[in-house]
């Protein structure tokens, strides 16, 4: 019966009292239920005790007592407040909430927005989303006493968006470890603001790497840099991200070093750690190094785009001796300009390319200007025109010098092709022609033409089958199995250039477009998929795919040792294979038939404990052969790897890297690294034992602490930090 009469009291409440109070107004709808209600119709509050819950749209308030007016729409709550929206849950002791702008004052507040936890003695919000902590802190350990806290006079949290504050201090249990004067943390964004990688390098001695993110808005942020090494001094640098409406986006990144090793008085220690650079000149090893990087991509309207990017270094070595990884990425960053006008079938583009760094070979464009049409349909035909067209001004320039050589060029390329299927065979035809305008060449020959022609075809099908299977592999069942075949023969035939490649520029060539040669190659491939199912799933279980490449009637010889006439030059093959969730093989080859030996080959075998997560093991070979073909010799290179991680204990992971050279019998990098969960953060230790070089190994001993609700590393893609390979 008490319960009859509380619903009812609930219900009469919700449907009468807005008219009572506001008959000519819509009033927000605000459901209120508790133990003991009571209503005061002269000032139009409602009293509530006992398990007190109030709902307002997709926010729901509980706590031990609360009053509210209806004339204001606001309410005081009182005793063991829980205010809960969305994937935010805030707790209180009191709470004034205005339900006109869900605007509220708060004492003894505690906000738990994972990965954010934070308490206050007082905080305010403004609006369902922007919450201010007033003597309080925040952190991303879930313990009612963290490992360690942000502290600051005033905290304001944007939940799942972003945590703004001035004046933070770092604590780390009750000791100060580190002062922020302003900090800006996105939430998106899984990078911690602030990072301190200490280690030992035998390039650099003892170093400390550190890196501070900053972020002034949604559209203006960046990296400060500061470092420090034993061996070769400070560095500094910033990286800074810039985003408008009107304008595009921006970055800028800058780092400068007054490196000790490379002043003259230590030049014996240079070179007994870089005897290659033993011989250069003092020009090109300069005490001031430093990188000044800088790109922009805009969109002014929606058909043209436009592409910048500016990279200039003090030296050809700053990037391998300071930012390895980076360089191993791209070792010779262009400096251009790009604009790009798009129509409804085709492209025209403005390259402008100039070199910006002296000790690199380089190609400028100054400028050159292509037009792409791409595959169109003519009339009402079945036959497609392709075509790509390139005018420019070049110029090839030689490292560490002024001479080069220049030419204005013009380049086309036009193809038709005429696409048919014939029941099961699709047929794909086509003929082209190249042409090609020298200003002049290399014996001061002006006006040279360059032409030749190009004709294919293309053939392929696709056949398949299901068939209903009944056996096992490691355990799980296979049901039925779809083999799917597609053959394809293609040939190539590309006539002999009315002008040869070496009365252009001899071996001095612009870009791919100088080395056109004659051709004429029949590529046969046999792509084989073989699908599998059972109850769970749907996969692919092995995908292999042979190919042999012929050269026909070839004419020229790359060396003495190379071939002529009609015979096999390559084989080469894909395969995957999937055989269970966890296991996996990929793997490529390719075999020279003329040398009799594989020219490449890769293969990764992956195992991942994906039940019970405790370990993965990765397997790989590389092997490359690279030929003289002047010489009976060649040299090739074959490594072993091993990536392999296994989870010691429910809170301690060890991790291995290793590369072995067969060839010369020696490890070349072997890592060693332990992780301890400590709850909110991840403590990495590891030694990192490099042998770039025959004559010098580096050790490099480093420590990270890494917040799980910031994983992310900043240290380690542009900078020579160990830590940051491959599981890191």
């Amino acid at each position: 019966m008490e319960q009859i009469k509380k619903a009812f009291i609930v219900i009469v409440f919700i449907l009468c009292f807005p008219f009572l109070a506001h008959p000519q107004e819509k009033v927000l709808p605000v459901e209120i239920n508790g133990d003991e209600i009571n209503y005061v119709q002269a000032d139009g509050t409602v009293f509530v005790k006992g398990h007190v819950k109030m709902k307002y749209k997709e926010m729901v308030i509980t706590c031990d007592e609360a009053s509210y007016n209806a004339n204001t729409n606001i309410a005081n709550i009182k005793g063991n407040v829980k205010i809960v929206r969305k994937d935010t849950t805030i707790y209180g002791e009191t709470v004034v909430y205005d339900f006109n702008n869900q605007n509220a004052k708060m004492v003894n507040m505690r906000i738990v927005s994972p990965p954010i936890y934070g308490k206050a003695e007082s905080a305010g919000s403004e609006g369902p989303d922007k919450y201010m902590l007033s003597g309080g802190y925040i952190t991303t350990c879930d313990l009612e006493k963290p490992h360690y806290r942000l502290m600051a006079k005033q905290i304001i949290a944007y939940p799942k968006v972003k945590i703004v504050a001035k004046n933070v201090v770092m604590k780390v249990g009750e000791v100060p470890v580190f002062y922020f004067p302003y900090l800006a943390v996105p939430l998106k964004d899984k990078t911690f603001p602030f990072m301190i990688v200490p280690g030992k390098s035998g390039d650099w001695g003892y170093y400390v790497l550190g890196r501070y993110r900053y972020h002034l808005n949604d559209k203006q942020r960046g990296r400060l840099i500061l470092d420090w090494y034993e061996k070769r001094g400070v560095g500094a640098g910033v990286n800074h991200y810039a985003e408008t409406e009107k304008l595009g986006k921006a970055s800028a990144n800058f780092y400068y070093l007054n490196d000790e090793l490379n002043k003259p008085k230590n030049r014996s220690k240079l070179f007994d750690k870089y005897p290659e650079r033993k011989d250069l000149d003092d020009s090109r090893l300069p005490q001031d190094r430093y990188k000044a990087q800088f790109s922009h991509t805009w969109q002014p309207t929606e058909r043209l785009s436009l592409l910048s990017e500016f990279n200039k270094f003090s030296d050809e070595f700053f990037m391998k001796d300071f930012f390895e990884r980076e360089y191993d990425i791209d070792p010779h960053p262009l400096s251009y300009n790009l604009a790009t006008y798009s129509f409804s079938n085709s492209t025209l583009s403005l390259l402008t390319q100039g070199r910006a760094n002296k000790f690199f070979d380089e190609t400028e464009y100054l400028p050159q200007m292509e037009y792409n049409f791409y595959q169109q349909n003519l009339g009402n035909s079945n036959l497609y025109l392709t075509s790509k067209t390139t005018a420019g001004s070049l110029s090839q320039k030689f490292a560490n010098v002024d001479d080069g050589y220049n030419a204005q060029r013009v380049h086309a390329h036009n193809a038709f092709n005429y696409p048919k299927t014939f029941g099961w065979l699709y047929l794909n035809p086509y003929v082209g022609n190249y042409s090609t305008f020298y200003s002049k060449n290399l014996d001061g020959s002006e006006n040279v033409f360059r032409t030749a022609l190009e004709t294919g075809m293309d053939f392929s099908t696709k056949i398949y089958k299901t068939f209903d299977t009944d056996f096992k592999i490691f355990g799980k069942d296979i049901d039925k199995m779809r083999h799917i075949i597609t053959p394809r023969i293609s040939y190539n035939y590309i006539t002999k250039p009315s002008v040869s490649k070496d009365s252009i520029y001899s071996i001095i060539q612009f870009d791919d477009i100088d080395n056109l040669k004659r051709t004429q190659t029949v590529t046969v491939a046999l792509e084989n998929k073989l699908q599998a199912k059972n109850e769970d799933r749907t996969w692919d279980f092995i995908y292999f795919s042979p190919s042999l490449i012929y050269q026909v009637n070839k004419k020229d010889k790359r060396g003495t040792l190379d071939k002529i006439g009609t015979y096999l030059d390559t084989i080469q093959a894909d395969l995957e294979f999937y055989p269970v969730e966890g296991v996996s093989l990929n793997g490529n080859a390719q075999y020279d038939n003329v040398f009799n030996a594989f020219r490449e080959g890769n293969l990764d075998v992956t195992f991942n404990d994906t039940k019970n997560k405790k370990y993965t093991v990765s397997i790989g070979q590389r092997y490359v052969r690279e030929y003289n073909y002047d010489s009976d010799s060649a040299n090739y290179s074959s490594q072993g790897t091993l990536d392999f991680t296994y989870q010691l204990t429910p809170k301690l992971q060890f991790k291995n890297y290793t590369r072995y050279e067969f060839k010369s019998g020696k490890f070349l990098e072997q890592q060693y690294a332990l992780r301890k969960d400590l709850h909110c953060w991840w403590l990495d230790v590891g030694v990192d034992v490099d042998k770039q070089r025959d004559d010098v190994t580096d050790l490099t001993f480093w420590v990270a602490f890494t917040l799980k609700a910031f994983p992310d590393l900043h240290i380690g893609f542009d900078q020579t930090y160990s830590g940051a390979k491959k599981s890191y």
